[in-house]
Protein backbone atom coordinates (compact mmCIF):
# COMPACT_ATOMS: atom_id res chain seq x y z
CA UNK A 1 0.00 0.00 0.00
CA UNK A 2 1.44 3.59 -1.64
CA UNK A 3 0.70 5.96 1.62
CA UNK A 4 -0.15 9.25 1.08
CA UNK A 5 1.33 12.16 2.34
CA UNK A 6 -0.27 15.18 3.71
CA UNK A 7 1.51 17.89 0.58
CA UNK A 8 0.11 15.20 -1.73
CA UNK A 9 -3.75 15.02 -0.98
CA UNK A 10 -5.85 17.74 -2.73
CA UNK A 11 -7.71 19.86 -0.61
CA UNK A 12 -11.63 19.58 0.77
CA UNK A 13 -12.56 22.71 -1.15
CA UNK A 14 -11.09 21.52 -4.38
CA UNK A 15 -12.62 17.66 -4.22
CA UNK A 16 -16.20 19.32 -3.64
CA UNK A 17 -15.78 21.85 -7.12
CA UNK A 18 -14.31 18.43 -9.04
CA UNK A 19 -17.35 16.44 -7.12
CA UNK A 20 -19.60 19.30 -8.42
CA UNK A 21 -18.76 19.50 -12.09
CA UNK A 22 -19.27 15.45 -12.35
CA UNK A 23 -22.66 16.01 -11.28
CA UNK A 24 -23.05 18.70 -13.24
CA UNK A 25 -22.13 16.43 -16.14
CA UNK A 26 -24.14 13.43 -15.53
CA UNK A 27 -27.18 16.18 -15.34
CA UNK A 28 -27.47 16.95 -12.15
CA UNK A 29 -28.12 20.63 -11.86
CA UNK A 30 -28.95 22.05 -8.69
CA UNK A 31 -27.10 21.20 -5.47
CA UNK A 32 -28.34 22.18 -2.12
CA UNK A 33 -25.59 22.09 0.22
CA UNK A 34 -25.48 22.61 3.83
CA UNK A 35 -22.17 23.18 6.27
CA UNK A 36 -21.45 19.73 7.82
CA UNK A 37 -24.88 17.61 5.89
CA UNK A 38 -24.90 16.16 2.40
CA UNK A 39 -25.90 17.21 -1.07
CA UNK A 40 -29.40 16.93 -1.77
CA UNK A 41 -31.12 17.97 -5.00
CA UNK A 42 -34.63 19.12 -5.73
CA UNK A 43 -36.95 16.22 -6.42
CA UNK A 44 -35.69 13.00 -7.43
CA UNK A 45 -33.13 13.51 -10.04
CA UNK A 46 -30.46 11.17 -10.37
CA UNK A 47 -30.42 10.36 -6.60
CA UNK A 48 -27.98 7.48 -7.15
CA UNK A 49 -25.33 10.02 -8.45
CA UNK A 50 -25.77 12.16 -5.55
CA UNK A 51 -25.61 9.43 -2.55
CA UNK A 52 -22.19 8.27 -4.72
CA UNK A 53 -20.88 11.63 -4.87
CA UNK A 54 -21.88 11.98 -0.96
CA UNK A 55 -20.26 8.82 0.23
CA UNK A 56 -16.94 10.13 -1.74
CA UNK A 57 -17.28 13.49 -0.42
CA UNK A 58 -17.73 12.07 2.95
CA UNK A 59 -14.49 9.99 2.69
CA UNK A 60 -12.32 12.64 1.71
CA UNK A 61 -13.53 14.70 4.09
CA UNK A 62 -12.83 11.72 6.78
CA UNK A 63 -9.41 11.85 5.55
CA UNK A 64 -8.36 15.59 6.00
CA UNK A 65 -9.91 15.05 9.67
CA UNK A 66 -8.01 12.38 9.98
CA UNK A 67 -5.22 14.27 9.34
CA UNK A 68 -5.70 16.79 10.90
CA UNK A 69 -5.92 14.06 14.12
CA UNK A 70 -2.50 12.54 13.46
CA UNK A 71 -0.82 16.00 12.87
CA UNK A 72 -2.13 17.33 16.50
CA UNK A 73 -1.39 13.91 18.11
CA UNK A 74 2.83 14.01 16.77
CA UNK A 75 2.46 17.79 17.85
CA UNK A 76 1.49 16.76 21.31
CA UNK A 77 4.11 14.10 21.10
CA UNK A 78 6.74 16.22 20.15
CA UNK A 79 5.89 18.60 23.08
CA UNK A 80 6.32 15.79 25.46
CA UNK A 81 9.42 14.49 24.07
CA UNK A 82 10.76 18.15 24.34
CA UNK A 83 8.87 18.36 27.68
CA UNK A 84 10.55 15.09 29.36
CA UNK A 85 14.03 16.25 27.84
CA UNK A 86 13.89 19.41 29.73
CA UNK A 87 12.44 16.97 32.88
CA UNK A 88 15.07 14.61 32.88
CA UNK A 89 18.24 17.10 32.29
CA UNK A 90 19.77 17.85 35.58
CA UNK A 91 21.63 21.14 36.30
CA UNK A 92 24.23 20.17 38.68
CA UNK A 93 25.49 23.52 40.02
CA UNK A 94 21.51 23.91 41.15
CA UNK A 95 21.82 20.11 43.38
CA UNK A 96 20.77 20.61 46.89
CA UNK A 97 19.01 23.93 45.96
CA UNK A 98 16.03 25.08 46.15
CA UNK A 99 16.10 26.47 42.21
CA UNK A 100 16.37 22.52 41.43
CA UNK A 101 12.79 21.18 42.61
CA UNK A 102 11.67 24.90 40.77
CA UNK A 103 12.70 24.15 37.48
CA UNK A 104 11.07 20.21 37.94
CA UNK A 105 7.77 20.91 39.09
CA UNK A 106 7.72 23.62 36.17
CA UNK A 107 8.83 21.12 33.81
CA UNK A 108 6.19 18.45 35.57
CA UNK A 109 3.40 21.08 34.86
CA UNK A 110 4.44 21.43 31.14
CA UNK A 111 4.56 17.83 30.27
CA UNK A 112 1.34 16.83 32.14
CA UNK A 113 -0.97 20.15 30.88
CA UNK A 114 -1.17 20.75 34.74
CA UNK A 115 -2.35 23.89 35.80
CA UNK A 116 -0.83 23.43 39.61
CA UNK A 117 1.99 21.01 40.36
CA UNK A 118 2.92 21.06 43.87
CA UNK A 119 5.75 19.21 46.13
CA UNK A 120 4.50 18.68 49.78
CA UNK A 121 5.98 16.26 53.01
CA UNK A 122 4.25 17.11 55.86
CA UNK A 123 3.99 21.09 54.66
CA UNK A 124 4.02 22.58 51.08
CA UNK A 125 7.19 22.27 50.15
CA UNK A 126 7.09 24.46 46.54
CA UNK A 127 4.46 25.10 44.52
CA UNK A 128 4.27 26.27 40.46
CA UNK A 129 1.26 27.94 38.69
CA UNK A 130 -2.60 27.72 39.37
CA UNK A 131 -4.61 29.37 41.53
CA UNK A 132 -4.38 31.53 44.42
CA UNK A 133 -4.55 29.82 47.56
CA UNK A 134 -8.41 30.75 47.87
CA UNK A 135 -8.99 27.90 45.32
CA UNK A 136 -11.02 25.94 46.93
CA UNK A 137 -9.78 23.15 44.17
CA UNK A 138 -6.54 23.85 45.41
CA UNK A 139 -7.54 23.52 49.24
CA UNK A 140 -9.13 20.08 48.42
CA UNK A 141 -5.64 18.99 46.38
CA UNK A 142 -3.62 20.05 48.81
CA UNK A 143 -5.49 18.36 51.74
CA UNK A 144 -5.52 14.73 49.91
CA UNK A 145 -1.91 15.24 48.99
CA UNK A 146 -1.01 15.56 53.11
CA UNK A 147 -3.18 12.58 53.95
CA UNK A 148 -1.58 10.09 51.04
CA UNK A 149 0.91 7.79 53.48
CA UNK A 150 -1.76 5.06 53.06
CA UNK A 151 -1.52 5.08 49.14
CA UNK A 152 1.73 3.90 46.90
CA UNK A 153 0.68 4.17 43.62
CA UNK A 154 -0.55 7.81 41.83
CA UNK A 155 -4.20 8.00 42.46
CA UNK A 156 -6.96 10.25 41.00
CA UNK A 157 -8.66 13.13 43.36
CA UNK A 158 -10.82 15.52 43.16
CA UNK A 159 -13.65 14.37 40.83
CA UNK A 160 -10.52 13.44 38.64
CA UNK A 161 -9.38 16.93 38.32
CA UNK A 162 -6.01 16.04 40.54
CA UNK A 163 -3.29 13.42 40.84
CA UNK A 164 -1.86 12.55 43.86
CA UNK A 165 1.09 10.63 43.39
CA UNK A 166 3.70 9.61 46.10
CA UNK A 167 7.74 9.75 46.18
CA UNK A 168 10.14 7.04 47.11
CA UNK A 169 10.81 7.11 50.48
CA UNK A 170 14.60 7.52 50.93
CA UNK A 171 15.46 9.80 54.53
CA UNK A 172 12.03 8.69 56.37
CA UNK A 173 9.87 11.31 55.08
CA UNK A 174 6.63 10.96 52.75
CA UNK A 175 6.74 13.11 49.95
CA UNK A 176 4.46 13.24 47.07
CA UNK A 177 4.17 15.32 44.14
CA UNK A 178 0.21 16.93 43.50
CA UNK A 179 -0.92 17.70 40.16
CA UNK A 180 -4.01 19.78 39.42
CA UNK A 181 -6.28 20.81 36.37
CA UNK A 182 -8.70 24.00 37.62
CA UNK A 183 -10.24 23.90 33.58
CA UNK A 184 -10.41 21.50 30.62
CA UNK A 185 -10.35 17.81 30.68
CA UNK A 186 -9.89 15.85 33.74
CA UNK A 187 -7.05 13.64 33.93
CA UNK A 188 -7.14 10.27 32.12
CA UNK A 189 -5.18 6.75 32.45
CA UNK A 190 -2.63 8.38 29.46
CA UNK A 191 -2.20 10.95 31.57
CA UNK A 192 -0.85 8.59 34.37
CA UNK A 193 2.04 7.59 32.43
CA UNK A 194 3.15 11.24 31.84
CA UNK A 195 3.19 11.52 35.73
CA UNK A 196 4.57 8.74 36.61
CA UNK A 197 7.33 10.18 34.06
CA UNK A 198 7.76 13.14 36.49
CA UNK A 199 7.65 11.33 39.57
CA UNK A 200 10.46 8.82 38.25
CA UNK A 201 11.98 12.61 37.39
CA UNK A 202 11.72 13.27 40.88
CA UNK A 203 12.73 10.33 42.64
CA UNK A 204 15.80 10.83 40.50
CA UNK A 205 16.35 14.45 41.62
CA UNK A 206 16.30 13.52 45.13
CA UNK A 207 18.83 10.76 45.10
CA UNK A 208 20.83 13.25 43.08
CA UNK A 209 20.77 15.34 46.00
CA UNK A 210 21.39 13.41 48.95
CA UNK A 211 24.06 12.30 46.66
CA UNK A 212 25.74 15.41 45.50
CA UNK A 213 25.04 16.52 48.83
CA UNK A 214 26.72 13.71 50.70
CA UNK A 215 29.75 14.15 48.54
CA UNK A 216 30.35 17.97 49.16
CA UNK A 217 29.72 17.00 52.59
CA UNK A 218 32.39 14.01 52.25
CA UNK A 219 34.79 16.42 50.40
CA UNK A 220 34.64 19.37 53.16
CA UNK A 221 35.06 16.61 55.62
CA UNK A 222 38.37 15.30 53.67
CA UNK A 223 39.19 19.15 53.34
CA UNK A 224 39.42 19.42 57.03
CA UNK A 225 41.18 16.28 57.62
CA UNK A 226 43.54 17.28 54.92
CA UNK A 227 44.38 20.89 56.54
CA UNK A 228 44.21 19.13 60.54
CA UNK A 229 46.61 15.94 59.16
CA UNK A 230 49.26 19.03 57.65
CA UNK A 231 48.68 20.70 60.91
CA UNK A 232 49.92 18.05 62.88
CA UNK A 233 52.50 16.21 60.63
CA UNK A 234 54.02 19.97 60.50
CA UNK A 235 54.82 19.59 64.22
CA UNK A 236 57.88 17.62 63.05
CA UNK A 237 58.47 18.33 59.55
CA UNK A 238 61.48 19.96 60.86
CA UNK A 239 65.32 18.22 59.50
CA UNK A 240 66.75 16.80 62.56
CA UNK A 241 69.03 19.58 64.45
CA UNK A 242 72.60 19.17 63.73
CA UNK A 243 74.95 18.42 66.69
CA UNK A 244 79.10 17.59 66.61
CA UNK A 245 79.44 13.92 67.42
CA UNK A 246 76.24 12.81 66.38
CA UNK A 247 74.87 11.92 63.10
CA UNK A 248 71.15 11.55 63.01
CA UNK A 249 68.50 10.58 60.55
CA UNK A 250 64.15 10.69 60.68
CA UNK A 251 61.43 10.15 58.36
CA UNK A 252 58.22 9.15 58.88
CA UNK A 253 55.61 8.27 56.19
CA UNK A 254 51.96 7.67 56.95
CA UNK A 255 49.15 5.06 56.27
CA UNK A 256 46.86 7.46 55.31
CA UNK A 257 46.15 10.99 55.46
CA UNK A 258 46.96 11.73 58.74
CA UNK A 259 49.16 9.02 60.84
CA UNK A 260 50.00 8.48 64.36
CA UNK A 261 53.60 8.01 64.47
CA UNK A 262 55.78 10.82 65.82
CA UNK A 263 58.90 11.85 66.53
CA UNK A 264 60.75 15.50 67.76
CA UNK A 265 64.23 16.57 69.21
CA UNK A 266 65.61 19.47 71.08
CA UNK A 267 69.53 20.53 71.22
CA UNK A 268 69.67 21.72 75.31
CA UNK A 269 72.97 22.90 76.46
CA UNK A 270 74.78 20.46 74.16
CA UNK A 271 73.07 17.29 75.30
CA UNK A 272 70.37 16.49 72.11
CA UNK A 273 67.19 15.14 73.56
CA UNK A 274 65.10 12.70 71.18
CA UNK A 275 61.75 10.78 71.10
CA UNK A 276 59.94 8.31 69.19
CA UNK A 277 56.29 7.22 69.56
CA UNK A 278 53.13 5.52 67.46
CA UNK A 279 49.60 6.24 68.84
CA UNK A 280 47.05 3.37 69.30
CA UNK A 281 45.27 4.44 65.93
CA UNK A 282 45.17 6.04 63.16
CA UNK A 283 44.03 8.68 60.87
CA UNK A 284 42.72 12.43 62.67
CA UNK A 285 42.10 11.03 66.18
CA UNK A 286 45.68 9.58 66.24
CA UNK A 287 47.10 12.59 64.71
CA UNK A 288 45.27 14.61 66.98
CA UNK A 289 47.04 12.99 69.69
CA UNK A 290 50.37 12.24 67.89
CA UNK A 291 50.83 16.55 67.89
CA UNK A 292 49.62 16.60 71.43
CA UNK A 293 52.52 13.97 72.59
CA UNK A 294 55.09 16.07 70.68
CA UNK A 295 54.15 19.37 72.77
CA UNK A 296 54.54 17.30 76.12
CA UNK A 297 57.58 15.55 75.29
CA UNK A 298 59.38 19.06 74.14
CA UNK A 299 58.60 20.53 77.51
CA UNK A 300 59.94 17.18 79.30
CA UNK A 301 62.54 17.93 77.22
CA UNK A 302 63.52 21.50 78.72
CA UNK A 303 62.22 20.60 82.36
CA UNK A 304 64.45 17.61 83.63
CA UNK A 305 68.07 16.37 83.69
CA UNK A 306 70.17 14.64 81.55
CA UNK A 307 70.45 12.14 83.42
CA UNK A 308 66.66 11.69 84.20
CA UNK A 309 64.95 10.09 81.17
CA UNK A 310 62.44 8.61 82.91
CA UNK A 311 61.20 11.68 84.87
CA UNK A 312 60.71 12.99 81.64
CA UNK A 313 58.85 10.13 80.13
CA UNK A 314 56.81 10.32 83.50
CA UNK A 315 56.01 13.76 83.13
CA UNK A 316 54.64 13.51 79.56
CA UNK A 317 52.51 10.55 80.36
CA UNK A 318 50.92 12.81 83.12
CA UNK A 319 50.27 15.54 80.99
CA UNK A 320 48.81 13.33 78.13
CA UNK A 321 46.94 10.61 80.19
CA UNK A 322 43.45 12.40 80.77
CA UNK A 323 43.55 12.97 76.94
CA UNK A 324 44.24 9.43 76.23
CA UNK A 325 41.67 7.99 78.76
CA UNK A 326 38.80 10.45 77.23
CA UNK A 327 39.72 9.10 73.70
CA UNK A 328 40.58 5.73 74.78
CA UNK A 329 44.03 5.38 72.91
CA UNK A 330 47.33 4.91 74.25
CA UNK A 331 50.89 5.71 73.04
CA UNK A 332 54.17 3.29 72.95
CA UNK A 333 57.17 5.75 73.65
CA UNK A 334 61.08 5.90 73.45
CA UNK A 335 62.75 8.92 75.11
CA UNK A 336 66.08 9.90 75.59
CA UNK A 337 68.99 12.52 75.92
CA UNK A 338 72.63 11.72 74.36
CA UNK A 339 75.75 13.87 75.06
CA UNK A 340 78.24 13.39 72.37
CA UNK A 341 81.04 14.96 74.63
CA UNK A 342 80.79 12.10 76.74
CA UNK A 343 79.00 9.46 74.30
CA UNK A 344 76.62 8.67 77.50
CA UNK A 345 73.03 7.75 76.36
CA UNK A 346 70.05 7.61 78.74
CA UNK A 347 66.93 5.67 77.66
CA UNK A 348 63.48 4.80 78.59
CA UNK A 349 61.29 2.79 76.78
CA UNK A 350 57.39 3.12 77.07
CA UNK A 351 56.49 -0.62 75.51
CA UNK A 352 57.96 1.05 72.35
CA UNK A 353 59.43 -1.34 69.66
CA UNK A 354 61.57 -1.54 67.91
CA UNK A 355 64.40 -0.08 70.03
CA UNK A 356 67.86 -1.27 68.76
CA UNK A 357 71.55 -0.53 69.51
CA UNK A 358 74.39 -1.68 67.13
CA UNK A 359 77.34 -2.33 68.08
CA UNK A 360 79.97 -3.97 66.26
CA UNK A 361 78.17 -5.86 63.92
CA UNK A 362 75.66 -7.01 66.84
CA UNK A 363 72.15 -6.05 67.49
CA UNK A 364 71.06 -5.13 71.18
CA UNK A 365 67.14 -4.96 71.36
CA UNK A 366 66.41 -2.37 74.29
CA UNK A 367 63.50 -3.59 75.83
CA UNK A 368 60.41 -1.87 77.72
CA UNK A 369 61.14 -0.01 80.98
CA UNK A 370 57.70 0.81 81.68
CA UNK A 371 54.77 0.48 80.44
CA UNK A 372 52.54 2.53 77.36
CA UNK A 373 51.73 5.92 77.96
CA UNK A 374 47.78 5.96 78.62
CA UNK A 375 47.97 2.61 80.28
CA UNK A 376 47.99 3.76 84.11
CA UNK A 377 47.56 6.79 85.99
CA UNK A 378 50.16 6.94 87.85
CA UNK A 379 53.38 4.41 86.16
CA UNK A 380 56.54 3.61 87.47
CA UNK A 381 59.48 3.92 85.18
CA UNK A 382 63.42 3.51 85.42
CA UNK A 383 66.32 4.89 83.05
CA UNK A 384 68.73 3.01 80.91
CA UNK A 385 72.43 4.16 80.70
CA UNK A 386 74.09 3.31 77.65
CA UNK A 387 78.12 4.37 76.96
CA UNK A 388 78.76 4.65 73.42
CA UNK A 389 81.82 4.29 71.01
CA UNK A 390 82.45 6.27 68.06
CA UNK A 391 80.31 4.26 65.58
CA UNK A 392 77.64 2.75 67.74
CA UNK A 393 74.09 3.25 66.03
CA UNK A 394 70.88 3.39 68.01
CA UNK A 395 67.52 2.58 65.29
CA UNK A 396 64.26 3.84 66.85
CA UNK A 397 61.48 2.39 64.04
CA UNK A 398 58.07 1.80 64.27
CA UNK A 399 56.39 -1.36 63.80
CA UNK A 400 54.79 -0.06 60.11
CA UNK A 401 58.42 -1.00 59.23
CA UNK A 402 58.45 -4.82 60.38
CA UNK A 403 54.61 -5.69 59.59
CA UNK A 404 54.97 -3.95 55.96
CA UNK A 405 53.08 -7.11 53.63
CA UNK A 406 53.82 -7.61 50.14
CA UNK A 407 51.42 -8.33 47.95
CA UNK A 408 50.92 -11.86 49.06
CA UNK A 409 50.52 -10.87 52.55
CA UNK A 410 53.93 -12.20 53.66
CA UNK A 411 55.30 -9.78 56.60
CA UNK A 412 58.85 -8.21 56.27
CA UNK A 413 59.01 -9.25 60.22
CA UNK A 414 61.49 -8.23 62.39
CA UNK A 415 64.34 -10.60 61.52
CA UNK A 416 64.81 -9.29 58.02
CA UNK A 417 64.45 -5.68 59.27
CA UNK A 418 67.25 -6.62 62.23
CA UNK A 419 69.39 -7.48 58.93
CA UNK A 420 68.93 -4.46 57.27
CA UNK A 421 70.22 -2.50 59.99
CA UNK A 422 73.51 -4.30 59.81
CA UNK A 423 74.15 -4.42 56.27
CA UNK A 424 76.32 -1.54 55.73
CA UNK A 425 78.84 -1.14 58.53
CA UNK A 426 80.38 2.36 58.80
CA UNK A 427 77.44 4.18 56.51
CA UNK A 428 76.43 7.35 58.12
CA UNK A 429 72.65 7.90 59.52
CA UNK A 430 71.12 8.90 56.40
CA UNK A 431 72.45 6.00 53.84
CA UNK A 432 71.18 3.56 56.29
CA UNK A 433 68.21 5.29 56.76
CA UNK A 434 67.23 5.15 53.34
CA UNK A 435 68.93 1.80 52.75
CA UNK A 436 65.94 0.35 55.31
CA UNK A 437 63.07 2.70 53.77
CA UNK A 438 63.74 1.27 50.34
CA UNK A 439 63.92 -1.86 51.05
CA UNK A 440 60.54 -1.65 52.79
CA UNK A 441 59.06 -0.22 49.81
CA UNK A 442 60.73 -2.93 47.71
CA UNK A 443 59.12 -5.82 50.03
CA UNK A 444 55.59 -4.07 49.57
CA UNK A 445 56.21 -4.62 45.80
CA UNK A 446 52.96 -2.06 45.48
CA UNK A 447 50.61 -3.55 48.46
CA UNK A 448 49.31 -0.69 50.27
CA UNK A 449 51.30 0.60 53.24
CA UNK A 450 50.51 -1.71 56.27
CA UNK A 451 50.87 0.70 58.23
CA UNK A 452 52.78 4.39 59.33
CA UNK A 453 56.87 4.02 58.67
CA UNK A 454 59.11 5.83 60.65
CA UNK A 455 62.31 5.96 61.54
CA UNK A 456 64.83 7.46 63.52
CA UNK A 457 68.84 6.65 63.65
CA UNK A 458 71.51 8.43 66.16
CA UNK A 459 75.02 7.23 65.59
CA UNK A 460 77.64 8.49 67.56
CA UNK A 461 80.42 9.96 65.59
CA UNK A 462 83.84 11.75 66.66
CA UNK A 463 83.51 15.50 67.71
CA UNK A 464 85.01 17.20 64.91
CA UNK A 465 86.34 21.05 66.09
Amino acid sequence: MTSVLPHELISCEVADAALERLLAASGVRSITTSPGRDWSVPGEAAPDTVDAANEIRRAIHGIYTSQDDVADALVRSQDHLFALRKLTNVNVSSLGGFEAFGDLLQEARELTSSDVVALLDDRLVQTTGGPGAKSEAYADLLLEAANEPDHSEPRFVHGGHGVVAPLLDQDGSMRVLAFLRTTGPVYSTGDLSLIQAAVAAANMRFTLTRLHLREVKRATFEREHEVASSLAQAVFSQPPPVLAGVDLFADTVPASLAGGDFFAFAVVDGVIWFTVGDVAGKGLPAAMVMSRAVSAARVAFLTHATDDAAGAMLAMGAELYDYLDDVGLFITVVLGAFRPDTGVLYLCNAGHSPVMLIRNGAITLIPASMPPLGVLAAPTGRTIRFDLAIGDTLVLGSDGLAEQNDPHGTMLGYDRLSELCVELPGEGADTLGRHILDAVTTHAHGAPRSDDRTLVILRAVKVTR
